[in-house]
Order: C-alpha cells, then structure tokens, then sequence
C-alpha cells in the first residue's frame, strides 16, 4: 500500500519539475517596495536608405534627418550610423554594432 502511494505520489509532481534542472528554492513575495529606475529603452538601427534625402528605419519607424526619436532628435545619417542628439549626450547608433567592437588586424 506505501509503495503505491509512493508511485502515485511521484507520478503527479513528476510534470512540476525538470529531473535534469537543479532544485530551486521558492520565491517568497518581497514585502519592501523597490525603487527602480526607469530603464532605458534601447534603439536598433535597421537600416539607411541614401539618396536626395537619406532614410534611416529605427525600431521599424521611417525617420529623416530633424525628425523626433524618442528623447532624441535625429541630427545626421551617414553610410553606416546615424547620430541622435538629446538627453545630454549624443547616441550613435550603427547597422552592425556587433562588428564595430571587433579589431581589425
């Protein structure tokens, strides 16, 4: 009789864990009331599009040079950048900025 309630047992919180992922305990609900800062939301460059009037696609949005970004406000495009200014200090953002942090021998 143990030994079938031991099975039944073992079958039905089987589901509620991965065997192969270790324990973790319980998250207790805070009681203190963080104070977190607003976060930051991060802008990707998709594309630019040049010509008479360079075009540069951010977050999926359509945006020329003196256009509104966020806080920002786009002040130039160029081949594989742009620069957006507000909020202190400038931003860059560029096409690949994966490649620009690697050194070129």
């Amino acid at each position: 009789m143990v030994n079938s309630l031991l099975l039944l047992l073992l079958s039905t919180t089987a589901g509620a864990q991965d065997p192969t992922r270790p324990l973790s305990p319980i998250a207790q609900p805070s009681t203190e009331v963080q104070n977190e800062a607003p976060k930051q939301i991060e802008l990707q460059l998709q594309a630019i599009f040049s010509g008479r009037h360079a075009i540069a696609i951010i977050d999926g949005q359509r945006y020329q040079v003196g256009d509104q970004v966020q806080n920002y406000r786009l002040s130039r495009i160029k081949s594989d950048r742009v620069l957006l200014e507000g909020q202190g200090s400038p931003l860059t953002l560029t096409l690949f900025p994966t490649l620009s942090n690697t050194s070129t021998p």
